[in-house]
Parts: structure tokens; C-alpha cells; sequence
């Protein structure tokens, strides 16, 4: 159990979902409890199963020394597996002693063995007792204890048992052996299914002596297994096995395609804001608009939903009231930030998915092979398996890569997703490649230097950051203005010239260099947000690396002079000419007719439409109308549409959180309840202000406590205080 500050910050790291606890005792019960143990050791390599096996098999408090001489362990990975185990909270190390918190164990069936007949005999009759010892050849004399220690002193020969169990009819034998390796237990519900129990092969064992019935269910004693697996067998502590690997292409630093990610995501959140991307009423989008967005990223339907998966995760889009997915503010504050901290975003949220985003499956039989439309998550084994991969491949060195398939016995021995997703395991590995190249983290079946530095640290800090941004290119602050109106931003332009070009010119091209166009109907956009020829001319001499050529001059000033010429005002739209020629011209054009453009005065019009759309049509229509505000002033349309307001997840601090335990000292069953409904996701019920609320998805921030009521079918948030109790129902 954790004492000091260090020591809790170092297990909050590896078992985030612990911060919700309020105080250390709080922690050190939750520890104890298997429920949130289990995911967190499933989630660890081959080794740590048997090293918590293990421990469990020996009562779950033993020695290191014993611990060696019971596992066979040629690499002698034995104090590195200890030591992960015990910092996610899995054991306890005090000097040579190793002690479970968990007293019933997080193993059905320790090593698929059976409990020791000193276990078993409390349980069994002495007539189950004396058909054991005597089928092994002993004399069934005495009391339960007497043949108990003869049931024991006869199954320690494991030749003979060996040799018995040769002796079994093929039926009896199959079942034997199925039983000796991973199933020791058979419920009766499965004898007397099908078959009656006189002539079940089970009964069979249990005349033979291999089984004992304790009432409800046969099992196997564990002499018994670990006879039949042979004289001197130990479970093994292998490492990771040997990957086949090749020689992989010239070592790439992956920024090229880590720039191309964060182009592709930029561009699909403009998209997404400008025009957002309707749902399907299940939700996720449908193929149609899947297929705008990849012809509009000019990338493929499958590439494009990686980006979608992405941007999602790292709330960079989200649904607008489940109808249509649009860009959110955050997304501002990441175009904010340096290449280098923009890419640690999507390389974080895609490390997180538990999804594989090229291969929406669930993956877990043949009948879930349906993909599933993006961008939602949904809980599979994708997600392991593509961190076992990038795992596997860190160990191996530079200048090598591997096969999707020569990474399989390396991700079985990783991850337990693997087994549990047999029909889409290999496919979600090859998924994991095909997304790290895209990302700029692999290649070829190896890291590139890039994803190296970024999986260096543990845990999810995804590098460090002054590593990652030595490796991206210096931003760019100027631009290079040519007398064909282009712009030529040499290398990766720097947030603040990359808004401001986008406000006043359209993006041609991106690769070494960017290519920004501009034209009257790009000037015209930044003069509708407000801007005038004067301050747009400024703007391009300062981020100009030279003077700002003529023609660049002219346009921007004569557009700035047709500009605002007509003005728009609700009731509800009026249009304003400078001149009673133009507006007469405008009334009898024919692409204007959807405005009825009805003339009241020489340079007035009253429009059908309302002003949106009558600016609108007139901007189509080649003029450049403004709108008016309600005092007669110019009214500046921002340059897109606006945001959807996100509020920003707290990042989370493992040392303010281990700091606040420390001081804390609620002991309750009621924090307790709490702190596990928020590890868990079950369901907890809630009393507050004498009302009871059956909570579920909870999340605790500070004294907050948010959720989904079922009873109000609608979310909460409770203040802590006002929670007079909770339990789990």
C-alpha cells in the first residue's frame, strides 16, 4: 500500500481511474476489491498472468525465493515482473515478502488447476474419500483426515497417476485431458444435459479417482493436474517471443506524414464547421457524407474515417445535439498551439481509441464483423492490440521491420485481446500499421524516429515535448508574395500567418511549401469580417518578406472599393444601392428573381428573403452587398461559422491527486461506492436531498458529481456535500 506522496503519484500514473478516490484508506479498499483489478491485470503481458497466478496458487502471500523456485524463469524477468505488478496495485513488496490484496484472488482457477485436496476434503463425503484412495490403489480405512492424508500421500506418485490415467477409455481419457489443462470444474448442469449421468465419462473419472463430486459440481484436485502434466513442471516466465522481422526501408522520421495528419484534420474541421456532416439517426455517419468529406480531404473513404475517429476523440469535432458533427472551440486552441503539441493531440487520442479506426468491427466472433460506422467508440480489443503492437515494435532495433502477421505471437503474449477477438486479431494489427504510417509513427512495419520519441516516456505522456519539437520544422513567419496574386509559405507557416492568410486568400496546395491564392471573393471575405483595404495591406507588408507587389495592391483596393456599394437591412431584407443604375439592373436580373426584389426608391429595394440569404444570392450574383446593423453601421460576418463551445477536460495530475488523498480523510462506505460506480461505470445509487437516484456513467471532478439518472432519464450533478449516501444497488 502506498505511504508517500511518490509512491501514490506512481500508482495513480499506471491506475488513473483511482483519483476519483477521496482519501488513502478509500484507495487501499478499492485496491482489495477484484472488480476494477481484474481489467487493469488482463491488460498486462503473459508473464505478469503467471507471476499473479502464482501468488495466488501459493495462498496469496509468499516469498520471492519461492516464488523462483516454483516458476521456471530462464531470462530471469522475475523482479521486473514483480515490480509491474505491484506498481498498478496488483501486489504488494515488503523486502522478500509479496502479498496479494485480493483474499479470494483474481483467478478462477489458478494455472487452470483445481484446489488442493486439503481445500477439497473439508467438502467431500467420506464415501468420495474412500472411492479416491481406493481407486489409486490404497486401503480406505479410517476417518475423513486419515483419508485424506492417504488420498494425498498416493496422488504425490505421479508416474502412477500417469500411468492409471493411460488406462481410461478414449471418451473418459478426451475429457481427462480437456479437464487437466484449463478446466478443472464441470457443474452438473453440463453431466445431466444430454446425457445421463451413469454413462456421462465423467463418472467414469470419478470411479477412477481423478475427479471428486463435492455436491453441485466435479473438479479435478490440483495433485492431480500437476501429475498429469509431468514430474517437475513449472509454469514459465517466457518474454516476449522472438518476431520474425526484415530488413525495413530507410529509416523515415515520420514528420512528412505527421504534417500531411495534421493538414488532413485541420481541413476536416473547417469542413465540418462550414458545412457539418449530418448523422444517421443511429448515429455516426453514413456513407454519402463520408464520401463529401474524402473528396473534399481528397483522401480515401477508409483514410478519412481515421481522421473522423481522431478529431472526435480529441474533441476537436463533436455532435451538435446528435444531428450533424461540427468543429468545436477547442479546435481554436489547438490550431493555437506548435506543430509539434498539435500532432502530440491526435497521436494521444489515437493511441486511446479502443476502436481500430480503419477496421470499425467489434471483432469478438464471425457474427460481429459488421463494421460500424464513425466516429463513435465502442468497446473492443482493437484497442490493446494496437498498443501491444507499438509495444512489440519498440523492442525491436532500428533498421528492422515485421509483418503484420510475424507480430502476432508477440501481441498473444502482450495482450489477452488477441485470443479474445480471434476472427479480427491479425486484421486489427494490420489496422494499427496502416494507421500509424498515416500518423508518422511507423513505417514499413517499423517506428519511425518520430515514434520512437513519442512512445519513449510510459504511460500516456506521449514523449517529451521538447524531443518532439526538435524533430518538427521551425514554423515559418513570412510568406513570399508574387505578382500573380499566389502566396509561397516555404516549410510548415506559423499559427498566426496561417489564420491570417486563410482569412484573406483560399489554399491551393501543401507540401514542402504552401500555396495560397488570392482573389477578389477571398479579399472580399476578410473585408465582410470587419477588415478594411488599409489594415489588410498592413497586415501583408508585416508578414510580407519583401514589399507587396502591385497587382496585389489593386486587387485589394479595388475590391475594397466595390465593396459595401449595396447594404442589407432585415424587414425583411432592404437593399441599399450607391447608385440608382445598379440597383434597377439588379431588380430585372434573372438569377435574382428568388429575392423579388421589389424597387421602393432610386437606390432602394425591399427583398423577399431574408438578409442571410440575400446576401447570399447577391454575392453569387458577382456583387459585394454588406450588412447593416441595426444602428446603420456595418455589420462584420465572421470569416466561418461559428464554433460549437466545448468545455476542456482537466488534464490529469497524478501528484495533485495523490496530494489531495493524502490530506483527505473520508473513510465511508458512501466514498467507497462513489469512487468504484466512477472506475467501473455500474451502477450506484445515489441519495441526495431525500430522493434516491439510480446513477450510472458517473464521473467525479473536485466536489462534482456528474451522471446518467435512470429514474429522471436525464443527466445529474450533484454537489459532494449534498450527498447523504450511496451505495452499489
Amino acid at each position: 500500500m502506498p505511504r508517500t506522496n511518490a509512491e501514490l503519484t506512481a500508482l495513480l500514473e499506471h491506475r488513473p481511474e483511482l483519483a476519483a478516490a477521496p482519501s488513502l484508506d478509500v484507495v487501499e479498499r478499492l485496491l482489495a476489491r477484484p472488480e476494477p483489478a481484474i481489467p487493469v491485470l488482463l491488460g498486462l503481458d503473459a508473464d505478469c498472468h503467471v507471476v499473479s497466478q502464482a501468488v495466488q496458487a501459493a495462498g496469496g502471500a509468499t516469498t520471492r525465493e519461492r516464488l523462483a523456485a516454483a516458476l521456471h524463469d530462464p531470462r530471469g524477468r522475475l523482479g521486473e515482473v514483480l515490480g509491474t505488478l505491484a506498481a498498478h496495485g496488483l501486489l504488494t513488496l515488503d523486502g522478500p515478502s509479496v502479498r496479494s490484496p485480493h483474499r479470494g484472488g483474481l483467478w478462477a482457477h489458478p494455472f487452470g488447476l483445481g484446489r488442493p485436496l486439503r481445500e477439497l476434503a473439508g467438502e467431500l463425503s467420506a464415501e468420495m474419500l474412500k472411492t479416491l484412495v481406493s481407486a489409486h490403489g490404497g486401503r480406505a480405512r479410517g476417518r475423513r483426515a486419515e483419508l485424506a492424508a492417504e488420498a494425498g500421500r498416493l496422488l504425490a506418485d505421479g508416474a502412477a497417476v500417469r500411468a492409471r490415467a493411460a488406462r481410461l477409455p478414449r471418451q473418459a481419457a478426451d475429457l481427462l485431458r480437456t479437464m487437466a489443462t484449463g478446466r478443472p470444474v464441470l457443474e452438473s448442469e453440463q453431466v445431466y444435459f444430454g446425457a445421463g449421468v451413469r454413462t456421462h465419462p465423467v463418472q467414469r473419472l470419478v470411479e477412477a479417482g481423478f475427479v471428486v463430486r463435492d455436491g453441485w459440481a466435479y473438479e479435478m484436485p490440483r495433485e492431480i493436474g500437476l501429475a498429469l502434466r509431468g514430474d517437475g513442471w513449472r509454469p514459465a516466465l517466457t518474454g516476449q517471443p522472438e518476431v520474425p522481422v526484415r530488413e525495413a526501408a530507410p529509416s523515415a522520421d515520420g514528420v512528412s506524414a505527421a504534417l500531411r495528419a495534421l493538414d488532413l484534420v485541420e481541413a476536416l474541421v473547417e469542413l465540418a464547421t462550414d458545412t457539418p456532416l449530418t448523422e444517421l439517426k443511429a448515429g455516426g455517419v453514413g456513407t454519402r457524407e463520408l464520401r463529401r468529406a474524402a473528396k473534399a480531404l481528397g483522401v480515401t473513404e477508409q483514410e478519412v474515417t481515421l481522421w473522423l475517429d481522431v478529431a472526435h476523440a480529441a474533441a476537436l469535432i463533436a455532435s451538435d445535439g446528435g444531428e450533424r458533427l461540427t468543429g468545436t472551440t477547442l479546435a481554436d486552441d489547438w490550431l493555437a498551439r506548435s506543430p509539434a503539441a498539435r500532432w502530440r493531440v491526435l497521436a494521444a487520442a489515437w493511441h486511446g481509441l479502443p476502436q481500430a479506426a480503419t477496421h470499425r468491427v467489434v471483432g469478438c466472433c464471425e457474427g460481429h464483423l459488421d463494421p460500424l460506422p464513425p466516429p463513435y467508440v465502442f468497446e473492443c480489443g482493437a484497442g490493446a492490440i494496437r498498443r501491444a503492437v507499438l509495444d512489440t515494435l519498440r523492442t525491436l532495433p532500428e533498421g528492422v521491420g515485421a509483418e503484420a502477421s510475424g507480430l502476432m505471437t508477440a501481441v498473444h503474449w502482450r495482450t489477452r485481446a488477441a485470443a479474445d477477438s480471434p476472427p479480427a486479431a491479425e486484421s486489427f494489427v494490420t489496422a494499427a500499421l496502416r494507421e500509424g504510417d498515416l500518423l508518422g509513427l511507423t513505417t514499413d512495419g517499423a517506428l519511425t524516429h518520430l515514434g520512437r520519441t513519442y512512445l519513449a516516456a510510459p504511460g500516456a505522456s506521449g514523449g517529451d515535448p521538447e524531443e518532439l519539437a526538435a524533430l518538427f520544422p521551425v514554423p515559418a513567419l513570412t510568406v513570399t508574395l508574387q505578382n500573380d496574386l499566389t502566396a509561397i509559405v516555404t516549410g510548415l507557416p506559423a499559427p498566426a500567418l496561417a489564420a491570417f492568410l486563410g482569412s484573406c486568400a483560399d489554399l491551393e496546395s501543401r507540401d514542402r511549401a504552401s500555396v495560397w491564392r488570392f482573389s477578389e471573393r477571398s479579399v472580399r471575405r476578410a473585408l465582410d469580417a470587419g477588415g478594411d483595404a488599409e489594415s489588410l495591406l498592413a497586415g501583408l507588408a508585416r508578414h510580407s518578406a519583401k514589399d507587396v507587389p502591385q497587382a496585389l495592391r489593386y486587387l485589394v483596393t479595388d475590391t475594397a472599393r466595390k465593396h459595401g456599394t449595396l447594404k442589407v437591412v432585415a424587414t425583411p431584407s432592404v437593399v441599399i444601392a450607391a447608385d440608382a443604375a445598379t440597383l434597377t439592373g439588379l431588380c430585372r436580373a434573372k438569377s435574382l428573381r428568388k429575392l423579388a426584389l421589389q424597387q421602393v426608391a432610386p437606390t432602394v429595394a425591399l427583398s423577399a428573403r431574408p438578409p442571410e440569404e440575400t446576401l447570399r444570392l447577391l454575392r453569387e450574383a458577382g456583387q459585394a452587398p454588406v450588412a447593416l446593423a441595426p444602428d446603420g453601421t456595418i455589420r462584420a460576418e465572421p470569416a466561418r461559422r461559428p464554433r460549437l463551445t466545448v468545455d476542456a477536460e482537466p488534464a490529469p495530475d497524478p501528484a495533485a491527486a495523490a496530494a489531495a488523498m493524502l490530506k483527505g480523510t473520508a473513510t465511508s462506505g458512501t466514498a467507497e461506492a462513489l469512487a468504484l460506480a466512477a472506475m467501473t461505470g455500474e451502477l450506484v445509487v445515489i441519495v441526495s436531498q431525500r430522493r434516491e437516484h439510480y446513477m450510472d456513467d458517473l464521473a467525479i471532478a473536485g466536489d462534482a458529481i456528474t451522471g446518467y439518472c435512470h429514474d429522471c432519464d436525464r443527466g445529474h450533478t450533484f454537489d459532494r456535500a449534498r450527498v447523504t449516501r450511496a451505495h452499489l444497488p
